[in-house]
This record gives structure tokens, sequence and C-alpha cells, in this order.
């Protein structure tokens, strides 16, 4: 019986380390395309289509977000998992051009910093969810309901100058990614323990795309909260 639970936690921890594997694939694949048209001077001949791009570059995440979940429902197909991981790969790239208009105009302090509280920030909530019996569903159906309220205070802020407002939009932002992170965090063992060996290859790289975009926005709000607001 030890036996057989000792070699269940380690397959759990292998399947976790899978999933943070691909968060830092990810993670690392956007800082560098971010580095990359920063300093090969491509941004100053984009800058001026800011809005273009950043439109096309939004339209291009989400149908790349619906492709790899498409891909990976089908989670005994190799051929569709192989093809998830190129466009989970090509979604961070994407991600790193739209990053480098923000990078562009921030400190490589500022930015260094908001990298390493996020990864704090993510180690603490990875904490409570190891030490909490909480799913958080309730918590995350709250938080997804809440973000159409946040696009439309981020519209709002493109065309108004209002610190306060900005402030409080941001945080409020932090909070429902928080919230959704813990989620993410948590349905790891869940998705692990209800899956059969087959699937757990692009179920790992589900969780991963998951926490990415929870890191991404996260690392977001911290870096709008301690750089200028403008």
């Amino acid at each position: 019986m030890d036996q057989r639970m000792l070699t269940e936690q380690f397959d759990y921890e292998n399947f976790l380390l899978k999933v943070l594997r691909w968060v830092f694939v990810g993670v690392a694949v956007t800082a560098v395309t971010s580095i990359v048209v920063i300093l090969s001077g491509v941004i100053n001949y984009l800058i001026d289509f800011y809005f273009p791009v950043l439109f096309i570059s939004v339209i291009v995440e989400i149908a790349f977000v619906w492709v790899i979940g498409k891909k990976l429902q089908n989670h005994g197909d190799q051929v569709s998992y192989v093809m998830a991981k190129r466009y989970f790969i090509l979604y961070s790239i994407v991600n790193g051009v739209v990053f480098s208009f923000i990078l562009s105009v921030i400190s490589v302090y500022i930015t260094a910093l908001a990298f390493a509280l996020t990864c704090a920030y993510f180690g603490l909530l990875y904490t409570i969810t190891k030490y909490t019996s909480s799913d958080f569903s309730f918590i995350a159906k709250v938080c997804v309901a809440v973000l159409p309220i946040l696009i439309i205070g981020y519209i709002i802020l493109m065309f108004i100058q209002a610190p306060a407002l900005y402030y409080i939009i941001v945080l409020i932002d932090l909070a429902v990614f928080t919230g959704i992170t813990l989620y993410d965090l948590k349905k790891i063992s869940t998705v692990y323990h209800q899956s059969l060996e087959n699937q757990r290859e692009g179920l790992a790289l589900m969780c991963a795309l998951n926490l990415y975009l929870d890191f991404v926005n996260i690392f977001i709000d911290i870096l709008m909260l301690i750089s200028d607001n403008n």
C-alpha cells in the first residue's frame, strides 16, 4: 500500500513538473522574443502602428488558444499533441511581440523587479493551494464573471486620464487573476487524478497554457502598479 502511494506521488510530481516546465518554456520564449524585437530596432517601426498591431495580435492570440484547446481535446492523438506544442510556442512568440511595446518604455530594473515579484507571488499562491482543501471553483466563477467589466474599464482608460480609476482597475484585475490562478493551480491535481495515463501529456500542456496566461496577466498587473501609470 505504501509503495503504491509512493509511486502515485512520484507520478504526480512528474506530471506537475511537466506542467511547470511548459510554463517556463512559454515565459522564456515570450521574454526572448520581446528582447529581440526591442534590441533589433523593429519596435521603432511597429510603434507607429501600435493599435493595429495590438488588435491583430489579440485576435491571433485568441485563435491560438482556441486551436491549442481543440488539438488537445483528443488526448490520445500524438499528432494533435505535437501540433498543440507548436501552436503553444507560436503563441508565446506572438505574445512576446505584444510585450515588446510595453517593455520598450519601461526600465529594465522595473521589469526585472516585476518579474521577480510575479514569481514570488506565484510561489505563494501555489503554497496556498498545496495546503488547502478548497478547489476555489466558486472564486474562479466570480472572477470570470468580473472580466467583462474589467475589459470595459481598460477601454475607458484608453480615452481618459484617471489615475485613481487606473489603480482601482489594476488592483481588481490582480485580484481576479489571483482567484483564477488559485483555481488553475488546484485543478492540476484534479486533472491528474481523473485522467488516464495516455491523456496526461496533453493535459499537462493544457494546464500549462492556463498557468502561462495567469502568469502573464499577473506580471502585467504588477508591472503596471510599480511603473508610471501612463
